[in-house]
Order: structure tokens, then sequence, then C-alpha cells
């Protein structure tokens, strides 16, 4: 368990280099943070694009060529195809997008005949390096699944909690939010945290503690769970949130970065191998951590 992305980084340092596969890689920050991961020891990447878009950014950012295999694949579409079959064939470890839209990578990781699916629903996992309250948040899932049912959220909690323990979290606390902590039967997402939490009582979804539905208040904050007289071990330590939808986690993502300054990550949980999808707005060293992340988890 880490407090921070600092200590995640260092981690990750300290295990052996694995093999990253990067679709539509002509992106600068894109291949920016490969650089940063190859001077960290993290990866051995191969890049697969626009070949002479490619060799040009790293000739102006200084990132060598020599051992780093690249693809011509100047066509978007046909490039995270042939990404994503290197990765599911096991020539590489790790999927990051590049220079794409993340619908067009996903396409090709949901493939049924080369793809990275499995028995699960792919959801997206954000990580919050939360300095207010000294230790990392997950977020799911703010965005993938738009307006998720019972049965989704049951596997997008199952992944999120699978994702911790990859992580180091032994038993991570689930909060499933709404905007009230009582169950109200006009409101459905506090009918769906309720259900989930007595699925978890009944063991069919494992591996962490989960209660809901907790708002968001007394999800984070002791004092305010203490205010509302809520008895719970998830109320105000909380280590994953799972969103009732897309907007919510979408806002509350975004919130934790441009209201909070906190840095933040994003991970694709249920495929068979970890699939990076930082956002194009992200830095070279936020892509740096989603990359350390992606390798701690494969």
């Amino acid at each position: 368990m880490f407090k921070n992305f600092d200590q995640l980084l260092d981690k990750a340092k300290s295990l052996p280099t694995k093999r990253l596969v990067v679709a539509s890689a002509e992106e600068k920050k894109v291949l920016k943070a490969v650089q940063l991961a190859i001077k960290e020891g993290l990866v051995k990447p191969l890049l697969v694009g626009d070949g002479s878009q490619i060799k040009s950014i790293c000739k102006k950012i200084g990132l060598s060529l020599e051992g780093v295999e690249v693809i011509d694949c100047p066509d978007q579409k046909e490039s995270c195809i042939k990404a994503v079959k290197l990765v599911s064939s096991g020539q590489g470890d790790i999927l990051l997008k590049g220079l794409v839209d993340t619908s067009t990578l996903l396409k090709a990781v949901l493939n049924k005949e080369y793809g990275l699916r499995t028995d699960r629903i792919v959801s997206h996992i954000a990580m919050v390096d939360a300095k207010k309250l000294g230790r990392i948040v997950f977020i799911s899932d703010g965005g993938m699944n738009i307006r998720p049912d019972l049965e989704q959220k049951i596997d997008i909690t199952q992944n999120a909690i699978d994702v911790a323990h990859r992580l180091g979290w032994e038993e991570p606390k689930v909060a499933i939010l709404a905007a009230i902590e009582k169950v109200n039967p006009q409101m459905v997402e506090t009918i769906d945290a309720a259900v989930l939490a007595k699925m978890a009582d009944r063991r069919q979804i494992t591996g962490g503690l989960i209660d809901g539905p907790l708002a968001i208040d007394n999800a984070l904050s002791k004092e305010a769970a203490r205010i509302k007289q809520i008895d719970s071990p998830v109320a105000g330590v909380a280590d994953i949130l799972i969103v009732p939808e897309i907007v919510a986690g979408n806002i509350l993502g975004k919130s934790c970065i441009y209201l909070a300054s906190n840095r933040i990550v994003a991970l694709i949980s249920g495929t068979s191998r970890p699939v990076v999808v930082t956002s194009r707005a992200n830095t070279a060293q936020i892509k740096l951590v989603s990359i350390a992340a992606a390798v701690l988890l494969s």
C-alpha cells in the first residue's frame, strides 16, 4: 500500500523491466513519458504509429531509439489493432494509449478475436494522490461505463478491488457513493449501493470492506461521519469510491485536479493485460506514474 505516487514509482523501479507497447506513439508528451520510463528502468518500449513522426519527435526531445523498435503504421485504427495484437500475443506486457481517441483504442482492446477482454466488463479506474488526506484514493468508473446497471456495478466494484489488491492494498475499504447516506426508494443509486454492500457481506463481491450508500463527505471525512453518526468501518477512511455513473465520476476526478491540485492517473481494468489511457492534458510525469502503476499490475 502506497501513501503517494512517489512511493508507487519507487516500488515500480525495483521490479524487472516490462515491455511497453504504445499505440499511435507519435505524441510528444507520450514519448517524453516513455523516455522517463526508460531512464527509470521501468520499460523496454515498442512504438507503433507514424514512423517518420515518431523519429522526428524523438530527435527533438533527445530520445535515443537505440534498442527501441519502431513499427511504422500511420493509420491510427490499424496502429491500435497492431499494438493490441502485440500485447495479446505476449510480445508486450503493457498497452499505452498515444495520439488516438480512447474509443478507437478500446475497439481493438475489446475485439473478441485478438483483444484483451475477459469475462468481466472493462472499467476505468482513476488513482488520486490526495495530498490533504495523505493517501491514494481510487475512483471508478468515471471514464467508460455511462450508466451502469447493478450487474455492471458488481464488476466495476470487483475490478477496482482487484486493482487495489495488486497494488498492495490487502483489504481496501470501498464506499459506494450516492448523494445521501440513507436508502431512499426514489433514488436508485442508494438502493444499488445497499445491494452491493449486502452482496459483499454474502461474499458475492470479495476482497474488500464495502459499505453504502455513503455521501462523499462521510466516505472521506471521519468528522463528517461522526457528525452524522455513521458507524461503519468504511466511513471516513474509504480507499475506493464507486460512483453511480460516468458524469459524477468524471466531474469528481477532474475536480481533484483543477480544484484541489492533486495528481491523478488512469488505468483500464477488466482486461487481461494492463492498459494505460492517460488524458492528452496529462503531463509526461503523470504519464510516467501511470506507466509505473501498470508495471506493478503486470
